[in-house]
């Protein structure tokens, strides 16, 4: 299985290739600037694996939740490539990824990913691995306001392992949600993506290009100007890149 796999969810972009067992990974922190970073990310990392886009099996990217803009920008260059290339497509949750960077080190832990969602809410979730290590769910993704979280945890003393931007909104969300912080990372990458994706596309459930589109949690998203100029350049660039 060979799988491409690209993040443009939060203020980092990264682009990814499994194969052969192996991940290439690049990964760069540069806010706004997605749709410029994206398209030479891909060609390193395809380049760095030493495969052409038509050998590729499959192709991933997260789907959220995120910075909306970095949502469309991924979502739109994966549609273009699998449109072009007809291939299935794995969306993967934003916080999925997020987690799963922390439970392959830490198999036995809770994780619970928190991403500043602004407005004053976070995204977050519950991860864990079930006894085969595949990655399962236990509180699904949503977005609330710290006040509602430390109210829906305040019977619950169980640890969980917190990562992401989310928890630094709080100086006490640490000690509330009895969380052991992860310091030494920030932000979701393709390679951990790409990862989960072979799961799914192992199993035949990926999706096709008109099939996916981001997850926001929040209802009514409507895309600016901008951002539809930006989305139609994503896909454009994803064509241009065949």
């Amino acid at each position: 299985m060979k799988i491409l796999a690209v993040d443009a969810s939060t203020a980092a972009c990264s682009a990814a290739v499994y194969a052969h067992g192996e991940v290439v990974e690049r990964l760069t922190v540069a806010s706004r600037k997605h749709i410029e970073l994206l398209k030479p990310m891909v060609l390193e990392v395809m380049a760095g694996s030493e495969l052409d886009f038509k050998d590729l099996d499959g192709l991933a990217f997260a789907v959220g939740p995120g910075s909306f803009a970095g949502l469309r920008i991924a979502c739109g260059f994966i549609q273009g490539l699998g449109a072009g290339l007809d291939l299935p497509i794995a969306p993967i949750s934003t916080l999925a990824a997020l987690a799963y960077s922390v439970l392959e080190e830490h198999p036995e832990a809770k994780v619970m990913p928190m991403l500043d969602a602004k407005m004053n809410e976070v995204y977050w979730a519950i991860y864990a691995l079930d006894e085969d290590k595949q990655l399962i769910n236990i509180a699904e993704d949503q977005v609330n306001t710290l006040a509602e979280i430390y109210a829906l945890f305040a019977e619950s003393s169980e640890p969980v392992l917190g990562i992401g931007d989310g928890w630094t909104l709080d100086s006490e969300a640490v000690e509330k949600l009895n969380a052991t912080m992860i310091v030494d990372r920030h932000y979701p990458r393709a390679g951990d993506i790409a990862l989960l994706a072979k799961r799914d596309l192992d199993k035949g459930l990926g999706l096709y290009a008109d099939q996916v589109s981001p997850v926001y949690l929040r209802h009514n998203i409507a895309l600016t100007i901008e951002e539809q100029q930006a989305l139609r350049a994503a896909k454009a660039e994803a064509e241009e890149s065949l």
